[in-house]
């Protein structure tokens, strides 16, 4: 007797897994449900649901759903330095490019002064990689 394909069963074990976990798009959450919880239970539920919608929590909980990933929240000037530092990296990554073709096509010498500029440029992009990770860490929850 031969045995079904592993990939089948995987395939229809995940579609009866997920099947389980998601409301269907003909079935709408019409109806509200609500409870009195203490001050401190209130503050617990704050604590764990950090970033992530509180019904979404309670949803997930409830009903074993995967947790939600919670979102980010970003200050608004870092997200308009962000801005500007991606368009800083556009550029740098325009001039290497130029540089590159420029040099591929035989209308720039590879000279050392080239390099070193190059060079200066990939520095740059690191940093600015760097800072735009350390610019888009959530704000500390008080």
């Amino acid at each position: 007797m031969t045995e079904p394909d592993p990939r089948t069963k995987l395939s229809n074990q995940l579609k009866e897994a997920l099947n389980n976990r998601t409301v269907e798009p003909d079935e709408k959450r019409e109806i509200t449900i609500t409870f009195r919880v203490s001050y401190a239970e209130k503050a617990r539920l704050e604590q764990r649901c950090s970033g992530v919608v509180q019904s979404d929590y309670i949803r997930a909980r409830l009903f074993d759903y995967p947790l939600p990933q919670p979102k980010l929240t970003i200050p608004e000037i870092n997200r308009q330095v962000i801005y500007e530092l991606k368009k800083i990296g556009n550029n740098l990554n325009q001039q290497t490019r130029a540089i590159n073709e420029a040099v591929k096509i035989g209308r720039q010498p590879l000279t050392s002064d080239v390099k070193e500029y190059l060079q200066t440029i990939k520095e740059l992009a690191e940093l600015l990689e760097q800072t735009h990770a350390n610019l888009s860490k959530p704000i500390e929850q008080e």
